[in-house]
């Protein structure tokens, strides 16, 4: 029996004898140290950049310390990984998303963990749109005239993504079925060097995700020719949907959502719980999020895990249809 299924052990025997469940010792308890946050991808993603901004808040909440760590690499199964195996105290949570627990656990076979079984699902935060972007030498105006250009440039055109798994990866391989465009994946770790290699003119186009993308854009280094939502977005009201461009299949939001290892208790679920809610929709920090791009929506544990496993359904038929691996 190995360490991490010892303390949950443990936890299940305190709880059924009362020690735990509603303990209103433990609820007065928590937290007493500082509570890592971890990220599966580098700083400068839209990931890392979501969850330092939710830290910040959930830490005034909790009158603790939230240290944020970057554990990138493998699409998000390193940190995956890591928290799955971490003690269910409340003192490591994960900024989990589309990408690790939408897609990874369809998109990879004989994952080291399990995304359902192996977490406790506290709440959403929210989710953002993915934008069609190249760089501004590129003698194009919109997605019609890309495919176009594209498909005559007579070699395979380069997109870059976070990783292998990730929603622009998914995004990417996505627009490869519906438009018939040569299109090789270049996975990176994360979209900070991805969007770098863009901006330098090393990659042909990325489907990135907004926040991390949006502050290129807007100093003109990135060109956006649509996004991956229904409807047009505030940030960016010039650019039109994949819809609107000729692809109405088209259409991926990418969500994240705060979780913790499997066996948290519930009071500290329902700690947890109340500090996200509670900051994501403070006014400044809505506003902030808001301003990068997403769209707030928190739930409950049971419907958060509902939406991850309607999720999977969801991507296990897009990666049949787009013939996606893993790289």
């Amino acid at each position: 029996m190995n360490k991490r299924t010892l303390v949950r052990a443990a936890l299940a025997a305190m709880a059924a004898t009362g020690l735990l469940a509603g303990s209103p010792a433990l609820a007065q308890s928590y937290p007493n140290k500082p509570i890592k946050f971890i990220v599966a991808f580098p700083p400068g993603g839209s990931t890392d950049l979501v969850t330092r901004i939710v830290a910040a808040q959930m830490s005034e909440e909790l009158k603790q310390p939230i240290v944020v760590e970057n554990k990138p690499g493998a699409g998000g199964n390193i940190a995956s990984q890591f928290v799955a195996g971490s003690a269910p105290d409340g003192y490591t949570i994960y900024l989990g998303t589309l990408a690790t627990h939408g897609i990874n656990p369809v998109l990879q076979k004989n994952l080291p963990f399990d995304h359902i079984k192996d977490f406790t699902m506290v709440s959403q935060i929210g989710y953002y749109t993915n934008l069609v972007l190249v760089n501004p030498a590129t003698p194009v105006k919109t997605l019609g005239e890309w495919i176009s250009y594209a498909k005559k440039a007579g070699r395979a055109m380069n997109f870059g993504s976070p990783g292998s798994g990730t929603s622009p990866h998914l995004t990417g391989e996505y627009f490869k079925i519906l438009t018939g465009v040569d299109l090789v994946h270049v996975p990176y770790k994360g979209s900070g060097p991805a969007l770098t290699d863009l901006v330098g003119g090393q990659i042909d186009v990325m489907f990135d995700n907004l926040p991390s993308a949006l502050g290129l854009v807007q100093a003109g280094k990135l060109r956006p020719l649509a996004i991956t939502s229904r409807e047009r977005i505030t940030q960016l009201p010039q650019v039109p949907t994949s819809v609107e461009s000729g692809l109405p299949e088209m259409v991926v939001d990418a969500w994240v959502g705060v979780m913790a290892p499997a066996g948290l208790p519930k009071p500290i679920l329902d700690s947890l719980h109340k500090a996200v809610v509670t900051s994501v929709n403070a006014p400044q920090v809505r506003a902030k999020l808001e301003e990068r791009g997403v769209t707030i929506r928190t739930s409950q544990p049971d419907e958060f895990l509902a939406y991850v496993k309607a999720e999977n359904e969801k991507w296990a038929k897009v990666v049949k249809i787009s013939g996606a691996q893993a790289n």
